[in-house]
Formats: C-alpha cells, structure tokens, sequence
C-alpha cells in the first residue's frame, strides 16, 4: 500500500512551489466547525505570523493567536497565545491566557473501563437523565521559556497557574439530582474539600529537543520534550503532587515533501504525592496552542475516544499516521496543499486514582453501578482525516475516528485549525 502510494505521488506533475512570506502575515477566520462531543462550534480566530525577511520561512519568528467561540452542547471559550523564538535573543518565549467554561462536560468517571458506561443514562431526554454531566470552569495562564543548551537540545522552564470550578450541571429538562459527580462526592471518592474544584500553581523544568525541518507541517525531523511538573495546592494546601511528562514525535519522509509517516509517544504519570480529582484530565503542554487540551479522549489525545472517557493519575499513548499530499497548487497568489491522513491510536492507564477506594464502592450505589472488574488493556481506535494548508501555517482539518470498545469510544467527527501533532 504504501509503496503504490508513494508511486502515485511521484508520478504526479512537479508541485506549484510556495513563495516565501515576509514581515507580518494575519489569516482571520470565522469558527464555524463540529465536534462529537461539544457539539456546533461558532466564533472566530485569527493568527499573526511574522517571518521577517523570509530567510527561515515557513518557519517564523513571532506567532499571535487570538480566538473564542461558542459550542451548542453548552461551552465557551476565550484564547490568546503568544510565542517568539526573538523577542529574548536565544530564547524561546511563550505564553497564553485560557477561559472555558463547559455547562455539559462529560465526566464518566475514574479508571478507565473500572467505571461502567451506560449510553442510556447519557443525556437522554426521555428519561432526563444526564448522569455523565457536570459544570466545569478554567481559568489557565501559562509563561514558558526555552534556551539551548548545545545543537538541537534545550533546556526548559515554565510556570502554571490553574483556577477549575466544578459544580453540578444547570440544564433545562434535566434532572441535575442523579449524577456520577453526586454519586461520587456521596461516596466520598470525591472529598468535600475538592469537590468544587480549586486553584493551584505549577512549575515546570526539563529538556527539549528539536530537530524538524519545519515547525506545524515537518516533513522529517524529531521533536521530544522530557520534564518534570511540580504543582503546589494553593487552595487547600494538601494536594501537592508531581508529574513526569514525555513526547516523543518522529517525522520519517517516505516521499519528501509529499508522504511522511508520523508518530508521537506520550506519557504522563504522577509519580508523587497526591492529586485532586479536577487535575486529573489536563493534558500537560508546553505551549498551548488552542483552548482545551483535557481528558485522554477526542482531538487532541487519542480520536474516537469519547472526551475524558480514561481519567487517572497516569497516561500513555500513541498516534500513528500517515500524512500524503495529494494535490498542490498556487492561487491568488497563496499556496495551497490537500493532505490525507489514515491514522491509527492507542491508550493505556499506567496509575489508577483512588483504585482501592474506587473499588470499596462496591458494584452499586443508589442504584448506579459505580465500579466493575476489567483487566486494562491498551485500548486501540483508527480513522481517516483530511488537511487543507494554506502557505503552510494556516491548517484546517477535519477528522474522522473509530475506537474499538464500545465502552470507552464512540464515533467521532472533529473540525480543527492543526493537526494533533
């Protein structure tokens, strides 16, 4: 297959060839997109290149990036990002500035398969019931700076600060009395000190390493980030804890410049400590492109995984996939590629939290099972997605995934500005 497909792309006319971009360059855009799991997306966004003289395009020196939208299935969101390799002479800097609130988040509890999924207690309108549903607000300001130490290696270091408030679900035609959220703090796996959420302040440090050809669409190269986070409790001074994070993404040209097979390898594991149960599903980044990076689930983890379906104190995964350009061309005067990406994923549990209490619930609570025996296997999903670049750095996607056990995944469909690596 890939060898035929690598013939197919050869045997193609010359690509039109992209013009170097110079100074500053904006891509404003409405946000009209669809996601499985929030639903209808509607806002806007707009991305500020600047590439100076053009010497290191389509790689560049400054990035700015605003959006906000609102989602039918009852979020919202602000964004704003900025990231220079100059400002600071041989340094890296990077901040960003969050607020989502999610009136319909999806919490389907703790451990992965350990925690029963019943589609018919999943917002159903005839019964009222929307057992797997809570009310989550972040508030997330992030400032990271990068230095090198000798080639392509950096060291790192970064600071968090995270706000999260939980509380239960306001929704017409719902009957907010039956939970898994309630069921939880009833039961005490939720403590009452955490149970509306709370605020903490996260340092980071680590190394980086860097080797890509070009920054959001490598054609070969290798990109791993290695630290450690230590997060300090500011709200009830006891849930410390600390975090190894590991990426490892690898670029490998089959067909340069038209079909490269990617992979990424991720890991994120509390090794110290204690966490609070409204941690447990952010996604640990160094520089936050978009809004939401939470839950091992849907996007920007593992496709066709319903979103926070595996919550626990410990991660991996991987993502596999093959990137084909299967048509380039020039037109008014901007450069355009069409890629396809069959992609195949995979995610394990490596820490349970609160495994021995979560088991201590016993099979029922008022009438909601709350935990069942399953032997946690690497759970598998694969799909298809399309990419529309434009002068390389403006990306639309669009992505189709399957995840293989119907307790953990679902069908989903998600509209994005990027690719998930």
């Amino acid at each position: 297959m890939i060898v035929s497909l690598a013939a197919a792309l050869t045997a193609l006319t010359a690509a039109a060839q992209e013009e170097p971009k110079t100074g500053w360059v904006f891509t404003p855009f409405p946000d009209v997109s669809y996601n499985s799991d929030i639903g209808l997306n509607l806002g806007a966004f707009c991305d500020f290149f600047y590439y100076g003289d053009g010497t290191d395009y389509p790689n560049f020196q400054h990035h700015i990036a605003v959006s906000g939208a609102w989602a039918t299935k009852g979020s919202w969101y602000l964004h704003g990002l900025f990231d220079s390799k100059t400002l600071v002479r041989g340094a890296r800097v990077t901040g960003s500035l969050t607020y989502r609130d999610a009136s319909m988040n999806n919490f389907y509890g703790f451990n992965g398969l350990h925690s029963p999924y019943f589609p018919e207690l999943d917002l159903n309108a005839d019964t009222r019931k929307a057992f797997y549903t809570d009310h989550r607000r972040v508030l997330r300001a992030v400032a990271t700076l990068q230095k090198p130490i000798r080639g392509k290696l950096n060291w790192m270091a970064g600071t968090l600060l995270r706000s999260i408030y939980i509380s239960d679900f306001d929704l017409k035609n719902y009957d907010d009395g039956e939970t898994l959220y309630r069921d939880y703090r009833r039961s005490g796996l939720i403590r009452p000190d955490e149970a509306l959420g709370g605020t903490s302040l996260e340092g980071r440090v680590g190394l980086t390493y860097d080797s890509r050809d070009v920054e959001w669409v490598p054609n070969k190269g290798i990109y791993g980030e290695l630290y450690v986070n230590g997060v300090a409790d500011l709200s009830h001074k006891k849930y410390h804890y600390a975090q190894l994070v590991a990426h490892f993404r690898h670029f490998v040209p089959i067909v340069f410049g038209r079909l490269t097979f990617a992979y990424h390898l991720g890991l994120q594991h509390q090794f110290a400590g204690e966490m609070p149960w409204y941690n447990l599903n952010e996604i640990s980044n160094l520089i936050y492109q978009y809004e939401e990076y939470e839950g091992l689930g849907s996007r920007y983890t593992v496709r066709g995984y319903k979103y926070n379906r595996l919550m626990a104190a410990g991660y991996a995964w991987g993502n596999f996939e093959l990137r084909a350009k299967v048509l380039q061309f020039n037109l008014f005067n901007q450069h355009f590629d069409f890629v396809v990406n069959p992609f195949f994923d995979v995610a394990a549990i490596t820490r349970e939290f609160r495994g021995d209490e979560h088991r201590k619930l016993g099979s029922l609570m008022d009438g909601n099972q709350l935990w069942q025996d399953a032997t946690e296997r690497i759970h598998c999903s694969a799909g298809i997605g399309g990419k529309v670049h434009m002068n390389t750095n403006f990306i639309l996607s669009l992505e189709v995934g399957k995840g293989f056990n119907p307790q953990l995944a679902d069908l989903t469909v998600s509209m994005a500005t990027t690719y998930l690596f």
